[in-house]
């Protein structure tokens, strides 16, 4: 009886303990706990993120069912590919990446003639172009794998599996590297080199696609044709004439091209490429911040405070995206202390409305954008006074989901 009873009793126990494993199903992956290389983010974070989730993290529990939604209304979606629909690009060649500049508009003296600059005002009939299909791609990558990171749930990566292979690998449908006709201005037969800008919508993709390295669906042949696709578009950044157009801008245009090429570069394993962007890097960061913490460039900017803050965004992607090969930008100084770090600390008064940004803008800055640039630096220099800057942004805005699941503040910050 005595032996009934603890055989009854370990029973019981047993039964309990999968219910209470089962009840935190829903955050937990049940692949193995590794710590994937990511990127952008913070591979080595994400068990302490699961762990959040399974205790019931408000932020994180909020974010999850963010991007848990937009996975579910994705799997209901079709997959989106750039040959499909929209206007040939000039090649003539489907697969060739095709989009409309945001800022040019119909000339109201010369209506038949070339587009003009309007800076800062978008034209709406840019959403027509190929840039809101990739927007499309990268929405559902960002948020189905995620979504099954975190559950478990598998239909979630065999969508985000589909969605890659149709714009990056399949010979029907995908892309070809390059945005030779990115942002092309109606009337103008040249190309322009600010396509380049367009492509860094696709950064999540590259964390997403590590994360799925784990995911038996998405196998060690479609995540080398992924690395050399990647590898690929950053040779065409550095041997086209648009691409190395782009690269000698000296605002934000350039910096983000810097953080492009170095992130294809190192997801493509072409580390002396990403090097030789590094070692670069200092003379940009001397030349785009004054000794007071101003950015000339994009001071100029119907937008001023707005660019200012992107600007020190990608300045800081670029700094953390260096620590993957052991350079430590936080730390350049120029012998008069010209640094990213003034740069943000310049801004920080004028965002938090201490005090007024001298130049007039056409529109005011966007406070997600600030949001972004706070939890960025107080993850790059590690520094909790950038996350308490974030905590009191007016409305008190948080990142993406993505940024907060992918890529979270130290615990407690």
């Amino acid at each position: 009886m005595n032996i009934l009873l603890k055989l009854r009793f370990h029973n019981l126990l047993l039964s309990f303990l999968l219910i209470l494993n089962s009840a935190f199903a829903f955050t937990q992956n049940r692949e193995p706990n590794t710590t994937p290389p990511l990127l952008i983010g913070q591979g080595d974070q994400l068990l302490r993120v699961k762990a959040g989730l399974a205790v019931g993290n408000p932020n994180l529990v909020a974010a999850l069912k963010e991007v848990v939604e937009y996975a579910d209304t994705a799997l209901e979606q079709a997959i989106v590919n750039v040959v499909d629909e929209g206007d040939l690009p000039p090649s003539g060649n489907p697969h060739d990446y095709y989009s409309y500049s945001p800022y040019w508009w119909p000339d109201t003296e010369n209506p038949e003639g070339p587009y003009i600059w309007r800076d800062g005002e978008v034209n709406p009939d840019r959403i027509t172009s190929d840039v809101s299909r990739m927007e499309a791609m990268v929405d559902r990558v960002t948020s189905l794998v995620p979504a099954w990171y975190f559950t478990g749930n598998k239909r979630y990566a065999e969508s985000a599996v589909e969605q890659l292979r149709a714009w990056f690998l399949d010979p029907k449908t995908k892309m070809n590297p390059n945005v030779q006709f990115g942002q092309k201005r109606r009337g103008h037969n040249y190309n322009s080199p600010s396509g380049v800008l367009e492509a860094w919508r696709m950064h999540w993709v590259i964390d997403c696609a590590i994360l799925l390295e784990s995911f038996p669906g998405w196998t060690e042949e479609d995540a080398n044709a992924l690395r050399s696709w990647f590898n690929q578009f950053a040779t065409w950044m550095v041997e086209s004439p648009e691409g190395i157009e782009e690269s000698m801008q000296p605002n934000n245009h350039g910096s983000w091209y810097n953080a492009q090429l170095i992130l294809y570069a190192l997801y493509g394993k072409n580390f002396d490429l990403a090097r030789k962007q590094l070692d670069d890097m200092p003379t940009r960061i001397f030349s785009q911040v004054f000794i007071d913490g101003r950015q000339p460039q994009e001071l100029i900017r119907t937008r001023s405070l707005n660019y200012s803050i992107f600007n020190a965004r990608a300045l800081i992607t670029v700094a953390r995206l260096g620590r993957h090969l052991d350079y430590d930008l936080f730390a350049y100084r120029s012998l008069e202390g010209r640094c990213i770090a003034l740069a943000v600390d310049y801004m920080t008064p004028f965002i938090l409305g201490e005090k007024e940004w001298p130049i007039k803008q056409i529109r005011s800055h966007s406070n997600d954008s600030a949001a972004r640039l706070y939890w960025d630096a107080a993850n790059g220099f590690q520094d909790r006074k950038y996350a308490n800057v974030l905590h009191n942004l007016p409305e008190s805005p948080l990142p993406s989901a993505i940024v907060q699941l992918l890529d979270p503040l130290p615990e407690g910050w």
